[in-house]
């Protein structure tokens, strides 16, 4: 039975899926990730995320998707996590109808637009973008992610909008990667991000050449939280530095912070922090596993990533060889080779 009040925004859709089917998504979908998992009577199962959760429950013969969180942007983000998972399931469950509020033509809540600010190199590979904009607090709540959408090379930009029923429509495929929010200052309206710079890369390309006053879109809350701990390991190649910095930043005094570098290079600029110390592991992933194995480190968070193929190494030693619980250990895919 449920005994903590409900957040106060709420959104529903009926949809024609077997809520067995969603009950054991739900439950794959918490393990897998180290979420939350709670359920009602065996007619409701949901998962917790940030400021609020989402699930599913089941009314006689109909089954209902829902998304309640404690703000207007944290429930259409959830919304929309909650939307995608249903079409993984389900591809043909599709049309959703949500009730709730809704402006059509609107810009989604939890979208907003910004303007770059400058760009800077902080290291030999990084370069730095500000971005100005309004509506920022919604990106300062201790997410470490956001995701930028770049405006269309044409320069007419058609940017996201809400639909009737309460869905984002994009009327042109736009680019929108998620990135680490490196600094924010809400009394000054802005937010900074680092980028790793490497060949190909559409953003990189993009921080390199864009003038101050382009625009840009800015999606958010999203991605996992910062994690707090007395006794903290963390590490990842070039992709996670910036998340390796914020995390670092937010410990308190007292702790003490493990860090190790997966990338090639190690000259990028990580804040100050009296527990922290640092390893460079030049040959990556495999390295690092074994040493875990073979050191077995007192540490109360772990929190890796790296390239999705090269990521199953750490897994194995941290989850498996190591035996820590999903819900202290962070190991994301941050990119993806292939």
């Amino acid at each position: 039975m449920r005994t903590d009040p409900l957040p106060p925004f709420q959104a529903e859709a009926e949809i024609a899926v077997d809520f067995a089917g969603l009950d054991a998504l739900f439950r794959h979908l918490a393990d897998d990730h180290g979420l939350t998992l709670r359920s009602g009577h065996g007619r409701s199962t949901w998962v917790t995320v940030g400021e609020g959760e989402f699930g599913a429950r089941q009314r006689g013969a109909a089954t209902t998707l829902y998304a309640r969180a404690h703000s207007a942007d944290w429930l259409f983000t959830l919304q929309e996590a909650a939307a995608a998972h249903l079409a993984d399931h389900a591809p043909d469950a599709v049309g959703l109808r949500w009730t709730g509020p809704a402006q059509a033509g609107a810009l989604p809540p939890n979208f907003s637009l910004g303007r770059v600010a400058s760009v800077e190199r902080v290291s030999a590979q990084f370069v730095r973008m500000r971005v100005q904009g309004d509506g920022l607090d919604r990106l300062a709540r201790d997410m470490i992610h956001f995701r930028m959408v770049l405006p269309s090379g044409d320069g007419a930009t058609e940017w996201p909008r809400l639909s009737g029923t309460g869905q984002t429509i994009w009327p042109q495929p736009l680019h929108r990667p998620a990135y680490t929010i490196r600094a924010i200052d809400l009394a000054a309206g802005w937010l900074e991000t680092d980028v790793f710079v490497h060949e190909g890369g559409r953003v990189c390309a993009f921080a390199q050449a864009a003038a101050p006053g382009t625009v840009v879109g800015l999606i958010g809350p999203g991605g996992g939280g910062i994690p707090l701990d007395d006794r903290l390991l963390i590490g990842g190649d070039e992709t996670a530095y910036p998340a390796l910095a914020r995390i670092i930043a937010a410990q308190g005094p007292g702790a003490r912070i493990a860090c190790h570098l997966l990338g090639a290079s190690a000259d990028y600029p990580l804040p100050d922090h009296p527990g922290l110390t640092l390893h460079h592991h030049p040959r990556g992933e495999d390295d690092l596993a074994r040493l875990l194995v073979a050191e077995a480190p007192d540490a109360g968070q772990f929190w890796l990533a790296t390239e999705k193929s090269r990521l199953q190494p750490l897994r194995q030693a941290v989850l498996t060889s190591l035996g820590v619980p999903k819900t202290r250990a962070h190991l994301a895919a941050y990119w993806n080779a292939a």
